[in-house]
């Protein structure tokens, strides 16, 4: 192609091939949009391929090694011997094959066109892609519909480098070798899981935190994951990182800690920085468009996943609020519907669960008590146990809990969930909340005894002041 000369229209074309993105290209094909999708790296984007899926993966793993102590207590003798991590991350990379030919498949059933490169916007209506593959080069597009979906990028202060030992979640998921110490600096949701995993195999882990622990989430229910830490687990929390360094051993951390900021120092074999992620929007080209940031660099969208271009849309991390891969999917195809013309689509759902895969797992979905005590609400809190579960000490799993929040007229307003399968029961949360439910609603659903999801039958029988299971104080 002669550099300036345009070439082929698509109905839509869309940037990154993550999530959002995907998720996207499917709907369109669906709609049947003449769609293209261009992406640099690997088709499913960071979830698929460096976060969510080998995360979990790897979690499991931990889980099978975790559950060796449970059989020596019940009278099973079991251990693990060595571990071989090359094996492990063999599998790893196996189930991310799988499903990222599950997704390329799906992507060339409904016709979409994949271009490996970095797109950029020449206008609102022109992309130009230096390709990757195929020989390389320029390729230029033009579009009636753009969507954005280029994500997110880990987060790295200036003062750090990344190098050698000193690495991010990415190269943590795919490590060969269990360190025997490492410091993880941060304490989100990534942190911590990637804290639980370590600590899980064998490694000392140090979790370096700026403020506390998963201060995002209700702290009574961090509060269940912090007393069932695995010992090997040191968590420092009001942490102020003063210097870090490499040398041929490791990495050694000075900072501070705690109320009295007391100086410290580590040494560890590996660091990993996993303060939080930003938006990856750099390059594209924006500043040839009327598309909108805000302070944080997030692409200002509307309900309907629209930017300052009428005829450009975006959607999952790149435009901010919780970067999590099912709010990803859900605004994906509403940015193909209403890039289709699909006048009702919208992006406004009544709750987007948030969910941490440590050991117990963390589920919530809704406001909080404080903030639906903030919101003005008349609200009331209520909680049932794991230890009064017939499930959880069945399994010897009772270190949690279910905490339902609603107003004065028992009408739900949130969910928060500490425990085994704390992730599975956020489902029936969800469903709650979308369908505006009362407490009396999900006390008259027969639920199946025993199960861990009988948890939130039981939490509602409390709210009505007639519990079957737990026994009720006297005020």
């Amino acid at each position: 192609m002669v550099m300036g000369e345009i070439g082929r229209e698509y109905s839509l074309a869309i940037i990154g091939g993550g999530p959002a993105g995907y998720m996207a290209a499917i709907r369109a094909g669906q709609l049947g949009l003449d769609t293209v999708l261009i992406e640099k790296e690997d088709i499913g984007g960071e979830c698929l391929n460096r976060g969510c899926i080998p995360s979990k993966m790897l979690l499991n793993v931990a889980g099978l090694v975790r559950d060796t102590e449970y059989l020596r207590k019940i009278g099973i003798s079991a251990s693990i011997g060595k571990i071989d991590m090359k094996k492990v991350q063999a599998e790893n990379r196996r189930v991310i094959q799988k499903l990222r030919k599950g997704v390329e498949f799906l992507l060339d059933s409904y016709g979409v066109k994949i271009i490996r490169g970095e797109a950029r916007f020449e206008s609102s209506g022109h992309i130009l892609i230096k390709k990757e593959k195929d020989g390389g080069g320029l390729e230029s597009i033009r579009f009636r519909n753009a969507i954005i979906a280029t994500g997110s990028i880990p987060y790295i202060p200036k003062e750090i480098k990344i190098r050698g030992n000193v690495i991010t979640s990415r190269e943590a998921l795919f490590l060969e070798k269990i360190p025997k110490r490492i410091a993880i600096i941060g304490a989100g949701y990534v942190a911590a899981e990637l804290g639980t995993f370590f600590a899980e195999m064998g490694a000392e882990v140090y979790l370096l935190a700026r403020s506390r622990l998963l201060s995002r989430f209700d702290q009574e229910l961090v509060a269940e994951v912090a007393r069932s830490k695995n010992s090997r687990m040191s968590i420092y929390e009001k942490c102020t990182i003063v210097s870090l360094r490499q040398d041929k051993k490791g990495v050694v951390i000075e900072f501070t800690a705690g109320e009295n900021g007391k100086l410290q120092k580590l040494r560890a074999n590996k660091a990993v920085v996993a303060i939080g992620r930003v938006p990856n929007t750099a390059g594209l080209g924006l500043e040839n468009t009327k598309i909108k940031l805000d302070k944080d660099g997030f692409i200002c969208v509307n309900e309907r996943m629209q930017t300052g271009e009428p005829n450009v849309y975006a959607a999952g991390d790149c435009v901010g609020g919780q970067l999590l891969a099912h709010k990803a999917f859900m605004q994906g195809l509403v940015a193909a519907e209403a890039a289709a013309g699909i006048k009702g689509s919208v992006f406004e759902p009544r709750s987007i669960p948030e969910i941490v895969f440590t050991n117990p797992e963390i589920a919530v979905v809704g406001m909080s008590e404080d903030e639906a005590r903030k919101r003005g609400y008349d609200v009331k809190a209520i909680k049932f146990p794991f230890s009064a579960l017939g499930r959880a000490v069945a399994e010897s799993r009772e270190d949690g809990l279910v905490k339902i929040i609603c107003d004065s007229n028992n009408r739900i307003l949130g969910f928060g969930m500490v425990g085994k399968h704390a992730s599975e029961l956020a489902g029936e949360a969800g469903v709650a909340l979308e369908m505006n439910a009362y407490v009396e609603d999900i006390a008259a659903t027969v639920h199946a005894h025993p199960t861990f999801y009988e948890s939130i039958h039981e939490a509602m029988e409390i709210a009505l002041g007639k519990p079957m299971h737990y026994l009720l104080k006297k005020k």
